[in-house]
């Protein structure tokens, strides 16, 4: 009886110590620091470790451009030095937009490689699988960052960076209302926090604005690749337009599936994260694709008079000569701009709590391949303002904006 007493006490103990042990890896308490204690973890006087995970294989592995171009900007900064004399690590695992296969890989990102911030990750159920290991450490240019649950109340650690998914929905169904004269929208979303985000965004602007009717809500699963019967659905409920939130696939299919029953006539409006990669989608769904509407927050990849979007495509095309500088490669390269400006403002005082304060200070920056970027300590959108462009030939076209939101006032101002 006192062995197996003895034998749970040492047990209890055991257990503890490792509670111990994972908080001093940065997960609760205070910040990690390097073994001097002058830089937070992933800090030396000659190297900044920053942490990647995103799908590289799988059904999303077309969003792996995303680390290519975190990478390649990375390859930029070093070749000019580096951040104040130090240079950038890049390490990045593989999650295959599974939940499930993104808690092992953040782990061993913050608890083993210790890297000082993460940047552009992708998939909004996979963080919050994943959630409690991102208490502390800065998250820069996150997908999720752009959900409401992440930013609303703001998590001080994390900064989003392209536009949030509620109120994209918000904007859609003001232009689809103000712009196109539409009376019944439809909508279909993927049926998790992402696209419920969207949906919500959607709804809510819509029985705010008035005059306006949601004909029919459709959720679907990120796997699905049948969408005949909700091509067909759609089409019955006769929305003037339709809102779609999502990932490229699925949208793909839904166009394609719109195409075969003639109905590409109603107006298809998609999310940033479908609609910014014009070559993939024209790839995956031909033809049918044209004529589809959807956001963007930075210049087109054809803008190629842009000073910003000539380095990137001149620095990524070298790195990456196989790949397509695509806008998922140009949203890594701005999110890890973004990161380095903030390293740049940090100055040798690299603590994350310094890191944040720096982060704080970029109001309407202008340094990124976003229109601009904007937080303070009570604001941690990153980008409000957008354009909308419409996929013609293999290419996107603007067709309105820069339109900027206004938080204070919950409204869009067009043209500014």
């Amino acid at each position: 009886m006192k062995k197996s007493r003895m034998f749970r006490f040492r047990t209890m103990l055991a257990a503890s110590l490792l509670a111990i042990g994972l908080a001093g890896c940065g997960t609760s308490g205070t910040s990690p620091t390097s073994g001097d204690g002058k830089y937070a973890q992933g800090v030396t006087d000659s190297e900044i470790l920053i942490g990647h995970f995103g799908p590289q294989t799988g059904f999303a592995a077309n969003y792996d451009t995303i680390r290519q171009g975190i990478q390649s900007y990375v390859n930029l900064v070093n070749a000019q030095g580096g951040v104040n004399g130090r240079k950038l690590k890049l390490i990045a695992y593989d999650n295959e937009y599974q939940p499930s296969k993104t808690v092992p890989v953040a782990t061993k990102l913050v608890q083993e490689d210790k890297v000082f911030a993460i940047v552009a990750t992708t998939c909004t159920p996979c963080h919050q699988a994943a959630e409690s290991l991102f208490s502390e450490i800065p998250m820069v240019g996150p997908s999720p960052a752009s959900t409401s649950a992440f930013l609303e109340p703001i998590r001080k650690n994390w900064f989003g960076a392209q536009m949030n998914y509620k109120i994209e929905g918000q904007f859609f169904v003001d232009y689809a209302v103000r712009k196109m004269g539409a009376k019944r929208i439809a909508i279909i979303y993927e049926n998790d926090d992402y696209g419920k985000e969207g949906l919500n965004g959607a709804r809510e602007y819509a029985q705010a604005l008035g005059g306006v009717e949601i004909a029919g809500e459709l959720p679907y699963n990120v796997q699905d690749v049948d969408f005949s019967s909700h091509a067909q659905k759609l089409k019955q409920l006769s929305p003037d337009v339709i809102i779609m939130t999502g990932v490229q696939k699925p949208a793909a299919a839904l166009r394609t599936q719109l195409a075969k029953i003639d109905a590409t006539n109603i107006p298809l409006m998609v999310t940033y994260a479908i609609g910014m990669d014009q070559k993939v989608m024209f790839d995956l769904a031909g033809e049918s694709w044209n004529g589809v509407y959807s956001t963007l927050s930075m210049p087109t990849i054809d803008e190629t008079d842009n000073p910003k979007l000539k380095e990137f495509l001149d620095q990524f095309t070298k790195d990456f000569p196989n790949s397509s500088p695509n806008g998922s490669a140009q949203a890594g390269w701005a999110a890890a701009q973004i990161l380095v400006e903030g390293i740049k403002r940090s100055g040798d005082n690299l603590t994350w709590d310094n890191f944040i304060a720096q982060m704080e200070t970029l109001k309407d920056w202008d340094g990124s391949l976003y229109h601009d970027v904007f937080y303070t300590p009570d604001t941690r959108y990153g980008q409000t303002t957008l354009f909308l462009t419409q996929a013609k030939d293999g290419k996107l076209e603007k067709v309105e904006g820069p339109v900027k939101y206004d938080p204070g006032t919950k409204t869009f101002i067009y043209g500014k």
